[in-house]
């Protein structure tokens, strides 16, 4: 029987399973409805008409999934006034075919592993386990997001970066949706983590961060080009897409350059992490202000934040001003992972299922099985390709990261790519050499794809391997470069 674990967040609702290719799997999909002449359309498709049609979309109906409130301002006879539970029974219901046509091939025995933020309340969970029923999803368990993040977390601790954090007992995870900031009090003991407090914030969301950050780049824009790209509701679409890319760009540089098409010309401005920070920074002191609140004295906390929470342009350097806390960013996905390795103590059966906020921190997959975030060896001494091929140029792999993408941040390695860029992110992916190995990390929004299977999250590379990015985008090709004597080694 197959386990699918099925992150509800109004970000992006995700969808993992053990034993699928990422490939097979769908692209996280963002909780937006859009309600035009007597249709519903979810998903990435009305969140690409945020800017274009405002009052004809929603973006609240997860986050306030028992409220009654129309969608719309003005309901029509060709747009019927729709309920929140209406409209989060069409995202999920069109998810879900998705699932059963493209993962589980029409049919199939399944399972379905819900998880839920810790911010709703028992009667919304009841709401979601009832929409996620009468979409037909099989569902067998249900369980806190920032607890099965927790537990994820644990099973990659083999992970440099992350196992420093979980010496600590006391664990605070930060998480931002749409509408809300998120922040829940987990204590590790002897066998067991359990959930112990979860406090809301109503603002900061990502939504209102974003507004925030599109007027202030539209200033920057009309400053530095004269262009205001807030007066078309093309351009103000096209800029408001750039800003997930763009913010996990700046949450790693001090400088990045936007570029923006309008009409027939391309306008760039150059962004300070800096200055984006500056524009959310009362924002930014509320959520530290919060954090500050829950961190017991006297004792380290590990603040663990979502993927979501770390891609913020200077949130981190803020929380990490709040004494006595370690700030630990956590991969995109680790929740659903979390559930998946727990299933066996997270699976109820019948009718009324419980909410899981406490599961035991021992090891539940099988003696010998390997950790998710582990990178499979794949090739053998002597084929790790040497260079990367993009067209007619051949670029060395080093141990310094080389990154591949539309917008590579400036002072680092990389190639600014060009031709079919469509899905292509700014910093889409990273090459680097890895003592004997080489390793791909994919940081797009779109993937990545080695020898036509979508990447999840990083792997081995050996020479002779195709990395396409985008779709239909573009091929590259990795090679190894060999001297007169057939030694491979580094082009000079």
């Amino acid at each position: 029987m197959s386990t699918l674990a099925i992150e509800i967040h109004d970000a992006g609702i995700l969808v993992s399973g053990d034993g699928y290719a990422a490939a097979q799997l769908p692209a996280a999909s963002p909780g937006y409805a859009l309600i035009a002449d007597g249709r519903t359309v979810t998903g990435a498709a009305a969140a690409a008409a945020a800017r274009l049609k405002p009052k004809q979309i929603n973006s609240r109906f997860w986050s306030d999934v028992d409220a009654v409130q129309p969608p719309s301002s003005s309901p029509s006879p060709s747009s019927p006034t729709l309920s929140h539970a209406d409209l989060a029974h069409a995202h999920l219901s069109a998810i879900w075919e998705g699932v059963r046509g493209d993962v589980l091939g029409g049919g199939g025995d399944a399972e379905v592993l819900l998880v839920i933020p810790g911010s709703y309340s028992d009667p919304q969970l009841g709401l979601v386990l009832g929409i996620a029923r009468a979409c037909g999803m099989p569902v067998t368990g249900m369980v806190d997001a920032a607890l099965a993040a927790a537990m994820g977390s644990f099973e990659a601790a083999g992970e440099e970066s992350l196992a420093p954090a979980f010496s600590e007992k006391h664990l605070l995870h930060l998480d931002l949706q749409l509408h809300k900031t998120v922040l829940t009090e987990l204590v590790r003991g002897a066998d067991e983590v359990v959930r112990r407090r979860v406090e809301v914030l109503r603002q900061p969301g990502l939504e209102s961060l974003r507004e925030t950050w599109l007027r202030r780049i539209a200033e920057a824009f009309v400053r530095q080009t004269r262009l205001d790209p807030l007066h078309a509701g093309e351009t103000e679409q096209r800029l408001y897409d750039s800003l997930p890319d763009l913010m996990q760009e700046l949450s790693g540089v001090d400088t990045a350059v936007l570029q923006l098409e309008a009409g027939q010309k391309v306008y760039s401005v150059t962004l300070a992490r800096s200055e984006i920070a500056d524009a959310v920074d009362a924002d930014y002191r509320g959520i530290a202000k919060l954090v500050g609140s829950l961190k017991r004295t006297g004792e380290q906390t590990a603040l663990v934040l979502s993927h979501r929470a770390a891609a913020l342009p200077g949130l981190r350097e803020r929380l990490a001003e709040v004494g006595g806390t370690r700030v630990v960013p956590l991969p995109d996905g680790v929740a659903a992972a979390g559930a998946l390795r727990m299933r066996e103590r997270i699976r109820s059966h019948g009718e009324s299922l419980p909410f899981i906020t406490r599961l035991s921190a021992g090891p539940a997959r099988p003696a010998g099985a390997p950790p998710s975030a582990a990178v499979p060896a794949r090739t053998a001494a002597g084929t790790a390709p040497t260079h990367v091929l993009h067209g007619g140029d051949a670029y060395p792999i080093t141990e310094e990261p080389f990154v591949l993408g539309i917008a590579v941040p400036v002072g680092r390695r990389g190639v600014n790519l060009r031709g079919q860029t469509a899905g292509i992110s700014r910093a889409h992916c990273s090459i680097r050499r890895d003592g004997d190995r080489v390793i791909v990390e994919d940081h797009s929004t779109h993937g990545s794809f080695l020898n036509g299977q979508r990447l999840d999250g990083r792997a081995e590379l050996a020479a002779g391997d195709g990395l396409r990015l985008g779709s239909p985008g573009i091929e590259l090709l990795l090679v190894r470069v060999v001297d007169e004597g057939g030694v491979g080694g580094e082009k000079g």
